[in-house]
């Protein structure tokens, strides 16, 4: 079973073996998941997660289809928008950045109060188990296109800053533990 905590937790706790999506999908999906929630008329939404290729081991580069895949299942399954795509970008520059999500949704006429609201809520349940999650921008919406972006932050408690896809993951599956 699918499982991002800040959505579906309680349903995943009985379980002997749960599936924590992707780094990406950690990110981005609880907050597209308040974007249905606000916009269920959502037909599309793009996410684009960037890391840094220094903490992208042999495992990510070998399975970049499957992140591609897995996060555009599990945006579709936990949201219910007919669309999705994932991309994901290794970036090489020195020194490393951090994760970087960006999250677009096509929505004609969107409340982006509401939806602000709403995003920062759910930013603030997920600060509990992943510290270095943040809203960075948004939501902002110009010409029917919503435009969210996230940065997480490691911890660097054993792994650099920089590994936020790390961490976020790490911390998804304490929470889950």
């Amino acid at each position: 079973k699918m499982c991002v905590p800040a959505i579906n937790l309680d349903e995943c706790l009985n379980l002997d073996n749960v599936n924590l999506v992707t780094c990406g999908g950690q990110a981005t999906i609880p907050i597209i998941f308040i974007i249905m929630k606000v916009h269920p008329e959502t037909e599309y939404i793009e996410i684009v997660a960037s890391i840094s290729s220094k903490s992208a081991g042999p495992g990510t580069r070998a399975n970049i289809d499957e992140f591609t895949q897995t996060t555009r299942d599990a945006i579709t399954q936990f949201t219910g928008v007919k669309k999705a795509k994932a991309i994901i970008v290794l970036n090489p520059a020195a020194p490393p950045v951090l994760m970087h999500n960006t999250i677009y949704a096509k929505i004609e006429k969107p409340d982006i109060d509401k939806l602000h609201s709403e995003i920062m809520s759910m930013a603030k349940k997920i600060q509990k188990y992943v510290p270095g999650y943040k809203i960075k921008l948004g939501p902002v919406a110009e010409n029917e296109r919503v435009t969210t972006m996230i940065e997480v932050v490691g911890l660097g408690d054993f792994l650099p800053k920089y590994s936020g896809n790390l961490d976020i993951i790490t911390c998804a599956a304490v929470n889950v533990a």
